[in-house]
């Protein structure tokens, strides 16, 4: 309800802030402490708190509006409604401090998370999650404050706060991998599909209802394309498919997404640049219906011409700490849960995932994959396998550089479990390694009943693939129609 009062403005202290008295015909409608919009005669408004001085309810008037308009001793024509918020004024940080009787009332704890609203104009101008900082000054008093937005640095805006619990009923929908999360970390429930986590000052709104089966292979290619240290998050696409892939999986995961996309490419051709950014953007936005915001032009040196990729590879990226930390939180979750309950088919899952980023197929004629990683990772990685009971080499390329090979006759022992995912997400490699299985003797025997060595087939046998005269079991002709079907449809 707006009051409408004339009122003289006079000095509210020595520092020439001014003050009017609520007319006491007027008092009713106020409460002390009450946040009310003034708007004055002349079309200038503003927020404040009601307060009690010289023994009577009334406004003080900002130093700058009254020092402007020559308010002092001028009667003016008053207009006052209540509002539901407070005024603050957001400084170069972002940073907004919160009125200690409100803070009080709501009962803030530190760390907790709210939602803020800024109004300006009677409209929400901006909606930003937030987390609720208490700190004790030398004084003893306690400052309440929060952040918001910088780009309203230095506005004064009215706010509106929500709180958002840690615990409701919709903490019922978490999953096994969701609450172990969200164990470690500052959250409050958005809704029961979306909850809002914190690290220090941006934060992410995820999606709590994903198994550890959702999110195995994908955690996997992150494992090898993805980074895992620094501020912000960012994972590499070497196919268009893999690039649809996780940018599914990433906007499935974080729902506030709003990922920035870059290409890097090495220039073999010698094209100018400005030729390459107009295809590459153009395929990239036809293919994976994405717009590249920034290009990385390479001279190629080395053996990079041999590894080159004609479209070039993309980078998936965001700024935000609290993501790398989620990713991370999560992958230390997943291969903890693997190695701990011995589950292999999010360990086959895993491993799968690894090869889309570090794995290859470097033999014509051996059909085996060999996956690379640092010397860090490659214990990880072999403890992963040994849980998948997948037998492989270790090989050392280098001092940083280990390799872990998986055998033609390994890969058919599992094939049935690997051969939906095996470069899954990269067609031009998976094609590669089908042309190269499909050359090795054990599956020559397999599919064309071609002569074999005998220590193939006794291998064979012991598998139980044959039998003791060497013909295909129930096994063997399962894994003989498999190869069939994957060879013809990866190779037509």
């Amino acid at each position: 309800m707006r009051v409408q009062f004339i009122s003289r403005i006079r000095k509210g202290n020595k520092k020439g802030t001014g003050f009017f008295c609520i007319p006491k015909e007027k008092v009713n409608f106020f409460n002390l402490d009450d946040w009310v919009r003034v708007e004055l005669s002349n079309n200038i408004y503003f927020f404040t708190k009601i307060i009690f001085y010289s023994h009577r309810l009334g406004v003080y008037i900002p130093k700058r509006i009254v020092k402007e308009n020559g308010l002092l001793g001028k009667e003016v024509l008053i207009q006052m409604k209540r509002v539901d918020g407070f005024s603050a004024k957001v400084s170069s940080d972002g940073r907004i401090y919160l009125p200690k009787d409100i803070a009080e009332k709501q009962k803030f704890k530190d760390n907790e998370i709210v939602l803020i609203k800024a109004i300006e104009g009677n409209k929400i101008v901006q909606e930003k999650f937030s987390k609720i900082s208490i700190r004790k000054k030398k004084n003893r008093s306690i400052e309440y404050y929060c952040f918001f937005d910088r780009r309203f640095q230095n506005k004064t805006l009215l706010f509106r706060i929500e709180k958002k619990p840690r615990h409701t009923a919709h903490t019922k929908v978490l999953t096994p991998l969701s609450a172990q999360l969200l164990r470690s970390m500052h959250y409050g429930w958005v809704s029961e599909n979306a909850v809002v986590v914190f690290g220090h000052k941006i934060p992410a709104v995820i999606n709590p209802n994903f198994q550890y089966s959702d999110l195995a292979f994908y955690l996997g290619a992150y494992f090898a394309d993805g980074t895992k240290k620094g501020n912000s998050w960012a994972m590499c696409a070497s196919t268009f498919e893999q690039a649809k892939y996780y940018l599914k999986m990433h906007n499935f995961l974080i729902k506030d997404s709003k990922p920035e996309f870059t290409i890097s490419y090495t220039n073999v051709k010698g094209d100018t640049p400005k030729e390459i950014k107009r295809k590459l953007a153009k395929i990239w936005e036809r293919r994976v219906g994405i717009k590249v915001n920034k290009f990385r032009i390479r001279k190629p040196t080395g053996k990079s011409s041999f590894k080159w990729n004609e479209h070039g590879t993309l980078i998936i990226r965001e700024g935000r700490q609290i993501l790398l930390d989620v990713y991370n939180e999560l992958l230390k979750i997943l291969i903890e849960i693997i190695l701990t309950k011995r589950n292999k088919k999010l360990a086959i899952d895993f491993i799968c995932g690894v090869m889309e980023g570090d794995g290859c197929a470097p033999s014509k004629r051996r059909g085996h994959i060999t996956i690379w990683a640092n010397k860090n990772d490659i214990p990880i990685l072999e403890n992963i396998l040994r849980v998948a009971e997948i037998k492989f080499k270790t090989l050392r390329e280098d001092k940083n550089k280990r390799g872990l090979r998986i055998g033609a006759l390994e890969i058919l022992r599992n094939f049935s479990y690997l051969k939906d995912k095996i470069f899954i997400l990269y067609p031009k490699r998976r094609k590669a390694f089908f042309e190269r299985l499909k050359a090795v003797g054990a599956v020559k025997f397999l599919i064309e009943n071609h002569k074999s060595t005998n220590w193939i087939k006794a291998l064979l046998r012991k598998r139980g693939f044959c039998d003791k005269n060497y013909q295909l079991t129930d096994k063997g002709l399962k894994l003989r129609n498999e190869l069939i079907a994957n060879i013809n449809k990866t190779t037509a």
